[in-house]
């Protein structure tokens, strides 16, 4: 049966909902092959999580290990696995609602014998005690300290955007004492933070080796920063930019194309009313 279809930042999102949802869920097709359920109006999967898992696949693309801070509902595990098929992620989350939410999406799209979704504090040694190194770790740390702004009343935007379990200097030094011989660190902050998070990453013990500037256009300031990092690579860092668009009108740029090339996503310029999602929500 086809359904309707309305496209949001992401992805498909669809319009009916399902009988495995709650009122307050959407399933959404993240890729041609994965979908997530979500939150209607909480915190929303978006352009980070697919710069994120972009940067992580060509930081290591064969790592067997990898470690997903912040992982929240799994997004960027689920792009991950969908397209590392040697690597297994262990996943860590301190927000309830979210890590239910990765559990659940791990089992939906069929990578639970591949993804361990846990709940606790990333700050908290217990939550990976005993762990071997990881070949690839990610995060997206919140990047607004508690005082700096209205806290949303959503908990879940509030945990995704302001500091309340830590910043870029606590996920920078979990990577650290996690982080395998060879391996790499990949880390991205707002567009505001290049210079924290590089001191974070510094002070840490790891060295950076890539920075990259997401833009939505060139030469606009930059949405995002990624900032890859190593143990003990002694090289020259290198720099990079990405622009999401060209400098006029609505395409996106060859680079950005081929970003969501690479994660599976749909190309610009698909059928947005007449597309069915290919993953396990379109099996339903």
């Amino acid at each position: 049966m086809n359904l309707p279809f309305t496209w949001h930042a992401i992805g498909y999102h669809m319009a009916v909902r399902k009988k495995n949802t709650e009122p307050e869920e959407t399933i959404d097709v993240l890729s041609r092959s994965l979908s997530v359920v979500q939150h209607r109006t909480g915190h929303r999967a978006a352009s980070d999580d697919i710069f994120l898992a972009w940067a992580g696949i060509r930081a290591r693309p064969g790592a067997r290990r990898t470690l997903d801070l912040g992982s929240g509902k799994g997004t960027v595990a689920l792009l991950l696995l969908s397209r590392m098929p040697a690597t297994r992620v262990v996943g860590v989350e301190a927000h309830p609602p979210h890590h239910a939410l990765a559990v659940r999406n791990a089992a939906l799209n069929g990578l639970d014998d591949r993804f361990d979704p846990r709940l606790g504090d990333l700050r908290d040694p217990a939550i990976l005690a005993a762990e071997p190194p990881f070949d690839l770790i990610c995060g997206a740390p919140p990047y607004q300290p508690v005082g700096s702004g209205i806290v949303p009343r959503d908990p879940g935007r509030a945990a995704g955007r302001f500091e309340l379990r830590g910043g870029v200097e606590d996920y920078a030094g979990t990577a650290a004492r996690h982080l395998a011989s060879g391996g790499r660190a990949v880390l991205l902050m707002h567009g505001q933070g290049r210079t924290r998070a590089e001191s974070a990453v510094t002070k840490a013990g790891l060295s950076v080796c890539r920075v990259v500037a997401v833009r939505p256009r060139p030469g606009r300031a930059p949405n995002y920063w990624i900032v890859e990092s190593a143990v003990d690579v002694r090289e020259p860092v290198v720099e990079e930019e990405l622009c999401m668009r060209r400098a006029e009108g609505m395409a996106w740029s060859p680079e950005y194309a081929a970003v969501r090339e690479l994660l599976d996503l749909p190309p610009q310029g698909v059928d947005r009313g007449t597309v069915p999602p290919t993953g396990p929500v379109g099996a339903r």
